[in-house]
């Protein structure tokens, strides 16, 4: 899972800052055809980093069901809830500050604020914050708390039941108006994107044999025919795109192969930063152009340059922050565990 954590991130970040210089690429006569020709193959990965949003979500959805397996839905809850929010918040008060301070963009009201920092922004037409990645977190938040409801409800005693769950509540948004609507550019993204959450679940539950993989297959399947209908009518331009199935079979082959995958140092350390520089990317990366540009760079190595400090910013901010946020869910989850005691320690006392 660290290596699709990193893909995703390059993906996205290449396709935010580097698509251009890539597409250039692939169609630079002077470069050699082998170099135009992985410049190429790399254009449906990196393209507004949708495969990497893919993959992103189907991981996400591994991983959830995987610590639910053993996970309290208390503990699941805070634990996803202290990972999320504390560098979350922070990022966009960060944002904030510096809109105010470099181009003067007053602090919005308390009615834009609060829904956004809640990542419920979707239920207020709150717009976007982080320069508009906001909106893959807002799904993965409506994800915990419905894992955390099926949990709670004891569907993971019987986990041969939630494929159908999954299917059913992918139709349902297959059948529902585009949500969010009204921004144009993210319209229907919950429809289009929730079901990749259920399809990795699904994957990890054949993986471990909760179900038969024909189910998986089928179910997978026809989320996968359910997405490009939509995404037809919802997002027509990206019907060019071979993105979605691409970023299937990546997922699926690192599953597969998985045993074979090597850790290491550097594949760590990259895994850890994925989140902080989700993030901050969008963002920081025009202030932090300003200053390297003021240098004189330009071109591939003005990004270059902006690219590695934005790294070395993302590191403080997971060295700090992120794990600062982890600290506290940890000692809140110990405070919560020791009350637990408390109280099975009185109930045997008084029996």
């Amino acid at each position: 899972m660290d290596y699709m954590r990193v893909f995703a991130f390059v993906s996205v970040l290449i396709g935010h800052k580097f698509f251009e210089d890539l597409v250039k690429l692939a169609s630079d006569t002077a470069q050699h055809i082998t170099i135009r020709y992985f410049a190429e193959l790399l254009i449906p990965l990196c393209q507004g980093g949708a495969a990497g949003v893919v993959v992103f979500f189907m991981t996400s959805g591994y991983i959830i069901t995987h610590v639910l397996q053993k996970e309290a839905p208390a503990d699941f809850l805070i634990k996803r809830l202290f990972r999320i929010y504390p560098l979350f918040i922070f990022a966009v008060i960060a944002e904030q500050l510096f809109a105010y301070a470099v181009h003067g963009i007053p602090v919005p009201p308390l009615q834009i604020i609060i829904p956004r920092i809640l990542l419920i922004g979707d239920f207020f037409d709150t717009p976007y914050s982080l320069a508009g990645v906001e909106w893959t977190l807002r799904i993965e938040i409506m994800f915990y708390v419905l894992m955390y409801a099926l949990k709670m409800l004891g569907f993971f005693e019987k986990q041969n039941v939630l494929p159908f769950i999954y299917i059913a509540v992918a139709a349902s948004l297959y059948l529902l108006p585009a949500f969010p609507s009204g921004y144009g550019w993210s319209d229907g993204y919950f429809n289009l994107y929730a079901p990749f959450l259920f399809m990795g679940s699904c994957i990890y539950l054949a993986q471990h044999k909760h179900i038969k993989l024909s189910i998986c297959f089928a179910i997978c399947t026809v989320m996968l025919l359910a997405f490009f209908d939509l995404i037809i009518t919802l997002h027509p331009n990206w019907k060019e795109s071979n993105y979605a199935i691409l970023a299937l079979v990546i997922f699926l082959s690192a599953v597969i192969w998985q045993a074979n995958l090597r850790d290491g140092y550097l594949l760590g350390l990259f895994s850890n930063l994925t989140y902080s520089v989700y993030l901050f990317h969008n963002w920081l990366w025009v202030y932090i152009a300003i200053p390297v540009q003021g240098l004189g760079f330009t071109g591939i190595s003005s990004k270059l340059i902006t690219g590695a400090l934005l790294l070395a910013v993302c590191y403080v901010l997971h060295q700090t922050i992120e794990k600062y946020g982890l600290f506290l869910g940890g000692k809140v989850l110990k405070l919560r565990h020791a009350r637990i005691e408390v109280r099975e320690s009185v109930r045997v006392t008084l029996r």
